[in-house]
């Protein structure tokens, strides 16, 4: 089964299309944008277009000229070792995959990582190939099977200008459940003006003057230039980050344990 068409291909938290990843594959073996338009039966315009976009996308050079022709570059090869590790990933019975959130977590718990939204993760646990899912949502994570608390989490505030719960950011599928219920109990009306699936979308809209509730454990891809606070209810926002294993339990469990000294050297709070 291909699933390129399930899972989308993020690289820097920027999402490359299967298109653009062929083309790269292409050039690096024939060094030629008429080649590999001839390849694709597309016009040699759409191969430069398609490069281009990417590299303003990603903020990198993946190509450049040489007497030889078009070469990729080193960081043009690195997205492909990427994506074939994604592949290969793919490729076996079952694997691990955890939501942006758990990923942070997950990451350091085990080696290979599928890290996407919820929805794809998702996909791939009803199909039957993921063993271990790490779950953003603690409400989904109950409702899936028996969760394995791994790590406490908080919610803090991130804005540009000032902080407006009329303007907010919603992220799909997140702990973001539990602030709303705060501000409901606290007589607090506010107002979910966008909805995004990955908390680094959300994070690019605050650039815009969008305010967003925003897990702690993803500050350090918060711009210098943005502002981050600890709401007046820090404390109630506090929450877990959970693994599921319905038949791969003891992995998480040992993950856990022989991880537990790198995951508070990475400000995580474990569960004891």
């Amino acid at each position: 089964m291909d699933l390129s068409s399930v899972v989308h291909i993020k690289y820097r938290g920027k999402e490359i299309t299967a298109k653009q990843i062929k083309i790269i594959e292409l050039l690096l073996e024939t060094k030629s944008q008429n080649k590999v338009a001839k390849i694709l039966n597309i016009p040699t315009s759409s191969v430069n277009i398609q490069i281009k976009r990417l590299e303003k996308k990603l903020g990198l050079k993946i190509i450049q000229s040489s007497t030889s022709g078009t070469v990729v570059t080193e960081e043009g090869q690195q997205i492909l070792e990427f994506y074939r590790r994604i592949k290969r990933r793919m490729e076996k019975n079952s694997f691990i995959a955890c939501g942006f959130i758990c990923g942070e977590v997950g990451r350091i718990l085990f080696e290979d990582v599928v890290i996407s939204s919820f929805d794809n993760i998702l996909k791939l646990y009803r199909m039957g190939m993921v063993n271990i899912l790490g779950i953003d949502d603690p409400y989904w994570s109950y409702r899936l099977g028996d969760p394995i608390p791994v790590v406490y989490d908080y919610m803090v505030m991130v804005y540009r200008d000032r902080f407006d719960v009329k303007n907010l950011v919603g992220i799909r599928y997140s702990p973001q459940r539990i602030l709303w219920n705060i501000l409901k109990s606290r007589g607090v009306s506010f107002k979910i003006r966008k909805v995004v699936k990955d908390p680094l979308k959300g994070i690019e809209l605050v650039k815009k003057g969008y305010s967003l509730f925003l897990n702690e454990s993803l500050v350090k891809y918060v711009d210098e230039d943005l502002h981050i606070e600890r709401p007046p209810f820090y404390r109630d926002t506090k929450h877990t980050l959970n693994f599921i294993g319905p038949e791969d339990e003891e992995t998480v469990v040992k993950a856990i344990r022989r991880r537990k000294k790198e995951l508070e050297n990475r400000g995580f709070e474990v569960v004891e």
